[in-house]
């Protein structure tokens, strides 16, 4: 594949709506602006400053628990990352027979002649790298509720019997651009695992027991746990460092589900789906493997992030607090000397190299803590229609992300806010990536630190 359009096809990012609405908490609801506060102010016989020698503190906060259910993008897959470590992906979801009531030949008659799962990508294809991997698919023994349930990555499904997946067949090759042609059929770039034709006869044979009802995924048969196949107990789980694939696929998508393909002994074809919809539970099992990383000693000491913090989708948030920016209205006697913002912008240079595998994120957003879990919206940002209005754009080019915090700033030096600090996450944080970005930190070596600029009007 060329490499310029894989590089392009790891930038790509969508936006989850769905998990927007699980972890923060709306407090406020302002649309962002683009005049700032105190334009109209700059007139003759004001003095207008610009100054950014604020202190920052930077650190990485880890998520203890992170809800995977139900979310908008499935991830599969295992890489390891020369920085952060192995990661381990799988998906644990629920499938339903595409209907109640079927017309199979009897088991004796019947030839299974393949059992595939088909799983169609998203918008977002993989990270970091497109690499072959194996893979393996049990079945479950645990009874999934979607309704008034949560799951979370750290959750471990029970396992029954042995690996579903045809040994040979095991090593998937991912193709996210070709169509799929299954006999006349063109269909959409999709994974396509290949399972033991026995797990088709017993479904049949299920169906001619009257087992294969409404209530199908509670008692006949509860689910799927497909993995990738890793040495779990290796340093980043057995994978070279920098090698490895995380793909991403939409299991809603009518193209995702199991498919029984068989015939009669009188050769005469039959074939019938087991869907994945809006009515199955499903959720992403992530595992995580740090063990010497230097993320994971900035989880241990947060001043580590003086160097260097960090941002993992799913599990690790960047924070960014400014301890003395009350300071900004008072003199050096201490005085009260109030100012007029008329413009706040905090900028966070990353570490992004050209042939690194591992890309940033295109897209993020700000917010205000309110809890260890919980975090809401700046006054310069606002819910609007989508997560992606209150995105800022990744400038390639200075290699950082400028976040406006003009409206903020000013609420902080009025008094109506508190300043607690600052959250930094991916439009698609809600364990529906494991994209990650390296920020420089507040006293790093490399040129470009972290800065809160104002422009303001003394009165």
């Amino acid at each position: 594949m060329n490499t310029n359009f894989r590089k392009i096809l790891r930038r790509k990012v969508i936006f989850l709506f769905a998990a927007f609405f699980s972890l923060i908490t709306v407090i406020s609801a302002c649309k962002k602006e683009e005049t700032e506060i105190g334009d109209s102010l700059q007139t003759e016989g004001l003095n207008v400053l610009t100054t950014d020698t604020f202190t920052l503190v930077t650190y990485s906060d880890v998520i203890d628990s992170m809800e995977s259910d139900e979310t908008s993008v499935s991830l599969l897959g295992a890489y390891n990352d020369p920085v952060f470590g192995g990661v381990n992906c799988g998906i644990v979801t629920q499938i339903v027979p595409e209907g109640l009531t079927q017309d199979f030949p009897d088991v004796v008659n019947v030839v299974m002649d393949s059992v595939v799962i088909a799983l169609d990508y998203s918008s977002i294809n993989y990270y970091p790298n497109l690499d072959d991997f194996a893979v393996e698919v049990y079945e479950i023994g645990d009874v999934l509720t979607r309704l008034d349930q949560e799951y979370y990555t750290k959750e471990e499904p029970t396992i029954l019997g042995e690996n579903l997946v045809i040994p040979e067949l095991s090593v998937v090759s991912p193709d996210v651009v070709a169509n799929q042609i299954v006999g006349t059929d063109t269909l959409s770039p999709q994974l396509r695992i290949h399972l033991d034709p026995q797990v088709g006869l017993d479904l049949i044979a299920d169906s001619k027991a009257g087992l294969m009802g409404a209530d199908f995924q509670n008692t006949t048969f509860k689910g799927l746990y497909i993995r990738a196949q890793v040495d779990e107990d290796a340093p980043g789980f057995g994978i070279p460092s920098g090698l490895g694939t995380v793909l991403y696929f939409a299991l809603e998508d009518p193209a995702s589900k199991m498919t029984i393909y068989y015939h009669n002994t009188s050769g005469v074809a039959g074939r019938f789906d087991f869907d994945i919809n809006s009515n199955c539970a499903r959720y992403n099992k992530i595992t995580y493997e740090r063990a010497g990383t230097v993320v994971e000693q900035a989880l241990l000491d947060k001043t580590k992030g003086e160097q260097a913090f960090y941002m993992q989708g799913g599990s690790i948030r960047a924070v960014v607090e400014i301890p003395h920016i009350m300071n900004f209205n008072k003199n050096l006697a201490g005085e009260d000397d109030p100012k007029i913002i008329n413009k706040a912008v905090l900028v966070l240079p990353i570490q992004d190299f050209q042939f690194d595998a591992f890309d940033p994120a295109t897209s993020l957003f700000i917010a205000r803590i309110v809890d260890k879990k919980l975090s809401t919206f700046t006054a310069d940002y606002g819910f609007g229609t989508t997560v992606s209005g209150n995105t800022v754009t990744y400038d390639e080019d200075a290699k950082e992300f400028r976040f406006s915090m003009t409206r903020e700033i000013q609420a902080l030096l009025n008094g109506d806010i508190e300043n607690v600090g600052y959250r930094v996450y991916a439009p698609a944080f809600f364990a529906s990536t494991i994209e990650r970005i390296i920020f420089n930190g507040s006293k790093t070596t490399l040129k470009n630190k972290p800065r809160l600029e104002i422009t303001y009007t003394e009165y």
